[in-house]
């Protein structure tokens, strides 16, 4: 029996693009929490790349509006500056006011996208405009959202190995209305998802049952209905010999009998070939292929069992169980 690895395959928890320092404080400034309404308190802002060589151009401006004494040019330059200004406020309005809420979380597989449903809404007052929302170094959505409305999105980020995935803070932030400013703000919407091994499909584990042509199982040890006749082999039981054929023409002929069961087998980790990880993929490669052919499995890891069972519901159990073996803290949070 293969012991389980537990450091093969921790819960995992991303937070790519925030420093440990900085996530630090941003855990202390912007609490976790499933739904966060944004103010100055969580809202930063800052010049973007844009605002520097807009800058240029204002001290290039008033250079020569003081070289020349032009009142043209003054009034150019204080008016530019006063639209900077005016950015400040419409860039931080852009975003404070609005809600950001986690609405479900999707489970899916390791190495594949895991989603999760975000609302953002805002009340009666002024529509955001121009939002880019999503997960560190995942794809990013585009947002506009109506003053008084909400907009549900998904939003995924690839999970790399199984159990527990936490994709980290978001990002929401806005460029708007010019792009001379940044407004943006990490928000930690307590999102987790399971991520379930890669499925590794592999042929159905046989029981000593196979399927008739009608589509019933039937186990051929039964001892239930007559199926066919046969050569005497052996080792074969006397007493399904077919006495009155020998008699009659000397041929030793046996007995067939069949007895239907129930479409039922288990899924065994010591069936499965291979490491704990690639047990665990072929594992759930058969609970996949068992859910799409509609056979009742039960499970069995080491020092665990799932009964037999069928649909939706068994289908989850068992894909968390092979999810979770192994790893610490598996039925409570990640580590």
């Amino acid at each position: 029996m293969a012991e389980p690895a537990v450091a093969a395959a921790q819960p995992l928890k991303a937070g790519a693009g925030i420093g440990a320092q900085f996530g630090r404080w941003l855990d202390q400034r912007i609490p976790p929490q499933r739904s966060v309404t944004l103010t100055q308190r969580n809202v930063f802002i800052f010049p973007t790349r844009t605002a520097i060589v807009f800058f240029v151009l204002l001290v290039l401006l008033l250079l020569g509006a003081i070289n020349y004494q032009n009142a043209l040019i003054y009034g150019t330059t204080f008016l530019l500056g006063a639209t900077f200004l005016a950015c400040i406020l419409h860039t931080f309005r852009n975003l404070a006011g609005m809600t950001v809420e986690l609405v479900a979380a999707h489970n899916g597989f390791a190495q594949d996208d895991i989603g999760f449903d975000i609302r953002l809404s805002r009340q009666a007052g002024r529509d955001c405009h121009g939002l880019q929302v999503g997960w560190p170094q995942a794809v990013k959505q585009w947002v506009e959202v109506a003053a008084g409305d909400a907009v549900e999105i998904k939003l995924f980020s690839v999970a790399e190995r199984r159990g527990w995935f936490r994709p980290g803070r978001l990002l929401v932030e806005t460029r708007y209305p010019l792009g001379l400013l940044r407004a943006w703000t990490w928000v930690d919407l307590t999102a987790r998802a399971l991520a379930y091994p890669a499925p590794i499909f592999e042929p159905l584990p046989v029981g000593g049952s196979t399927v008739a042509e009608e589509g019933q199982v039937i186990d051929p040890r039964g001892a239930d209905d007559f199926s066919d006749l046969r050569e005497y082999q052996p080792g074969d039981p006397v007493r399904h010999v077919l006495w009155r054929r020998y008699a009659r023409n000397g041929d030793l002929v046996l007995k067939e009998y069949t007895g239907f069961v129930e479409p039922r087998v288990w899924f065994d980790f010591d069936t499965a070939r291979g490491d704990v990880e690639r047990r665990l993929s072929v594992l759930t490669g058969w609970v996949l292929q068992a859910r799409s052919q509609g056979i009742e499995f039960g499970l069995r890891l080491p020092g665990q069992e799932l009964a037999h069972g069928l649909g939706e519901a068994h289908t989850t159990a068992a894909l968390e169980r092979i999810a979770l073996y192994g790893l610490d803290g598996a039925r409570g949070e990640p580590g």
